[in-house]
């Protein structure tokens, strides 16, 4: 009896798609992730910058009831996404450290009333007691933590309080929780699921092959003329030449 519920999921979330972002058809990944998370699924999602991460969790929150939580520890790329989201017609916010006392009360006064789709959050705002009591006015529905790496002590981007995050758990056990992140080996992955506490999740890694993108490192003979016979090949192309220092 639940079936039709999905498809309409799905149907809203591809009309999502179109109508507020703009686009006409799922980028690889994107879909089966989206729709995991819409059937009450955890989820991991490994996918590389630019190929449209962001999309997996904003789109299942624009289709669920009520308020979706964003944990990154990106304060500027958090603004950046919300000026996005806003400029679409979308009701989302931030919650962190940079901003002053009575913007924070505005937006815990958007969320208290029920105006808010998503609300960004740094993860120590995250952990504390004050946040608790001020989400138990709101109805959570899903959980995005972004830049998940964070989690882990073998990761290169280390965060102690990620760590605390795997209490959501006990406080939302029934809402999907999806874990996002750009980078992560198998060691990183195992210590995402084990400390987000991810239950059964739909895994998604994607492949990180560029076909526009070739490193090549050749021996230096000429040096000048190499380099002038080099860009002298890339007419209308980018690339990028690394040097020592400038001064070389």
């Amino acid at each position: 009896e639940h079936a039709p519920q999905k498809t309409d999921l799905k149907t809203t979330a591809l009309n999502t798609l179109r109508s507020v972002f703009g686009y006409q058809s799922f980028r690889k990944g994107q879909e089966e992730v989206i729709h995991a998370a819409l059937s009450g699924q955890d989820a991991l999602v490994v996918m590389a910058t630019g190929n449209g991460k962001s999309l997996c969790y904003q789109i299942p929150a624009l289709c669920f009831p009520g308020l979706t939580l964003v944990i990154s520890p990106l304060i500027s790329l958090m603004k950046d996404q919300v000026d996005q989201l806003q400029a679409n017609g979308i009701e989302a916010d931030f919650l962190n450290s940079s901003q002053p006392s009575e913007q924070q009360q505005k937006v815990e006064n958007k969320l208290i009333s029920g105006q808010l789709k998503l609300l960004y959050v740094s993860p120590e705002k995250v952990m504390t007691n004050s946040f608790f009591q001020l989400i138990s006015y709101a109805q959570i529905s899903f959980i995005a933590i972004d830049e998940a790496h964070c989690i882990s002590q073998w990761g290169h981007d280390f965060r102690p309080e990620y760590t605390l995050l795997g209490n959501l758990r006990n406080t939302f056990p029934n809402i999907p929780l999806m874990a996002l992140t750009a980078t992560a080996d198998p060691t990183t992955r195992a210590d995402i699921l084990l400390h987000l506490r991810l239950n059964e999740p739909h895994t998604y890694l994607g492949s990180f092959d560029r076909p526009n993108i070739r490193y090549t490192v050749q021996e230096k003979f000429k040096p000048m003329e190499q380099l002038a016979k080099f860009i002298a090949g890339q007419k209308g192309k980018s690339g990028i030449v690394y040097c020592n220092s400038r001064k070389k």
